[in-house]
């Protein structure tokens, strides 16, 4: 009896029975007001709710300026409507969208899943730039396994010296991260690491950083800049769940220095 006992309590905290909410504070004297970010990862076409009601309920805490989905919104053999179940509860708030691999995956899908969302209002930013809120937004298409763009590359599509948000699918491309010009990256991906140790937030793996990766969630500092990688939402695959590792809902606040 007691074997059953422990069993049933670690399938209880082992299942993500909830989403998780994150909150970040970051600060910069080149921002003239606060300003609240959702940042809504991974959601890979899975269904959170009726009409993606568990997730709206707590964007509606959050009360946001924007929300920011950095990638694998779709994904293969999947439904995309219910992708746009969300979308549509989201017309209220601009929202900034960028590729991820799971993207990549269904390329000839993209450009009428793109109208779509751009015809919904949907900042669609691929490999381009758009100043909105007193930032520039830079959003990258999904660059590889490695990055396939060089800082020159990046130079051509900056514009402005506001305070730059870069969106960028991909956590792990450091070295070029480190390179360009900007003041957060806001990325997914790594899911959590996909299983977590029990009663911690160690991931076990994440694709192209492997066996306990280093980039998997929170903000992480970087040469003059910050990055958040969120958890995200859902698994790339059914067959491989997330453990121990619930799905995140990210809550980035930008603050002007000076202000508690």
């Amino acid at each position: 009896m007691i074997w059953f006992i422990c069993f049933a309590i670690l399938i209880l905290f082992a299942v993500p029975w909830r989403i998780n909410i994150v909150h970040h504070t970051l600060k910069s004297r080149k921002i003239h007001r606060d300003l609240n970010i959702c940042v809504l990862a991974d959601l890979h076409c899975r269904r959170f709710g009726k009409k993606q009601s568990r997730i709206t309920r707590i964007v509606e805490q959050i009360h946001p300026d924007c929300i920011v989905i950095p990638g694998d919104l779709f994904d293969y053999e999947r439904d995309y409507e219910i992708c746009f179940e969300l979308i549509e509860q989201l017309k209220k708030y601009p929202v900034f969208y960028v590729w991820g691999n799971h993207e990549r995956f269904i390329e000839k899908d993209m450009p009428v899943l793109i109208k779509r969302l751009k015809d919904a209002g949907v900042h669609v930013l691929e490999n381009q730039s758009e100043v909105l809120l007193d930032i520039e937004w830079i959003g990258l298409m999904d660059l590889g396994r490695k990055p396939e763009m060089k800082k020159e590359q990046f130079d051509s599509i900056a514009e402005t010296d506001k305070y730059r948000i870069v969106l960028s699918h991909r956590p792990h491309y450091i070295d070029f991260y480190n390179q360009i010009p900007c003041d957060l990256i806001l990325s997914g991906h790594a899911h959590g690491g996909q299983w977590c140790i029990p009663f911690t937030k160690i991931g076990l793996y994440a694709p192209q950083q492997g066996i306990f990766p280093k980039y998997t969630h929170g903000v992480y500092t970087l040469k003059g800049k910050k990055m958040f990688v969120s958890r995200g939402l859902a698994s790339g695959t059914p067959k491989i769940p997330r453990l121990f590792n619930n799905p995140e809902i990210g809550w980035i606040t930008i603050q002007k220095e000076g202000n508690l």
